[in-house]
């Protein structure tokens, strides 16, 4: 039996406002003990989770009633960011959601949850700031190896035993069973941290600062160039766009020893496409329906069709000029 990891994406986001800890804690409630989210900092270097660089699609002002400044992230202050509603954009019952610190997060999800977290900015202090709240939230050790019991380390990936995560959705995780090709990876197993990026830049820094943990590259297509990229640069995943992935792409990923979690999966036929490529997980903005339709009778041979329509569609592009998956 083949498992496959479903991610909420910025929390449970399709039923509560994206990056804050409502969206968090319902994530963990609805049973899915793996989220993803976005780390930045403010003008005075606090590292703050949100995920748009310019603020006002997810912040108002303090009452909710406003707009609320329209800046940079990094040209605010901690005190200023501190004061926005960030959850009355979606719904007047989230008016008293705030835009979390990295360290409120780290104290409140350690041993609870394994967090996917996204080095958002380009800020050259960034990679370090976020080490040092690690560091000293107990996450990881002072050389950069992890504290979380059963958490992924660079020794667990080459073969060290993996401890489960306690109860969640799907049993023993909230991995999905699927009779598709991608095995339960031990990146997606554990209570622990991963680190993410489009920065190449960032995660070299991130590598060099914190080698215990697994780092992820977040690109838009999954080609022969950057899987070499990858692993010149020691790095351990890669997480491509669900819309231009096909099953061969992922196949030369695996067997070059990468992880491979997919971003973009807007719909079901996206997610069917990632699972039968042999992705190993995905984020996703509605956790608790994919798992539903993940677990359904039917869930292999849609995830097989949307695969293998993929791989003739990509054939078909590189006949007719277009970019060869290479």
């Amino acid at each position: 039996m083949s498992k496959f990891k479903v991610i909420a994406h910025r929390g449970n986001s399709a039923r509560s406002p994206e990056n804050t800890i409502a969206s968090f804690d319902s994530a963990l409630d609805a049973g899915f003990s793996h989220f993803e989210t976005d780390v930045q900092l403010t003008s005075d270097g606090v590292p703050v989770i949100l995920h748009d660089e310019r603020l006002g699609r997810t912040t108002r002002g303090p009452e909710g009633n406003a707009p609320g400044p329209q800046g940079l992230v990094g040209e605010v202050s901690w005190v200023e960011l501190a004061r926005l509603d960030a959850g009355s954009w979606m719904s007047p019952e989230y008016a008293m959601q705030r835009v979390p610190l990295l360290a409120e997060l780290l104290r409140r999800y350690r041993g609870r949850a394994h967090v996917h977290l996204e080095l958002k900015s380009q800020q050259p202090e960034l990679v370090a700031q976020v080490a040092e709240q690690l560091v000293s939230g107990g996450w990881v050790a002072a050389g950069g190896g992890s504290l979380l019991p059963g958490a992924v380390t660079w020794a667990a990936q080459n073969g060290a035993p993996m401890a489960a995560t306690g109860a969640s959705r799907g049993g023993d995780d909230d991995s999905i069973p699927v009779q598709v090709q991608a095995p339960c990876h031990p990146h997606f197993s554990a209570a622990g941290l991963t680190i993410t990026s489009f920065h190449l830049h960032q995660l070299q820094r991130s590598r060099q600062m914190l080698p215990g943990l697994v780092h992820g590259w977040l690109i838009h297509e999954l080609t022969e160039d950057r899987i070499q990229e990858a692993l010149a640069a020691g790095l351990q995943q890669v997480c491509p766009r669900a819309n231009v992935l096909t099953p061969s792409a992922v196949k030369r990923a695996r067997a070059a020893g990468l992880s491979v979690r997919a971003w973009g999966v807007k719909d079901l036929t996206l997610l069917y496409r990632v699972v039968g490529c042999g992705c190993h997980g995905a984020t996703v903005n509605w956790p608790a329906e994919a798992w539903q339709a993940l677990a359904a009778d039917a869930a292999q041979e849609l995830a097989a069709a949307e695969a293998a329509a993929a791989e003739v569609a990509a054939g078909q592009a590189v006949v007719h000029g277009g970019p060869a998956d290479r």
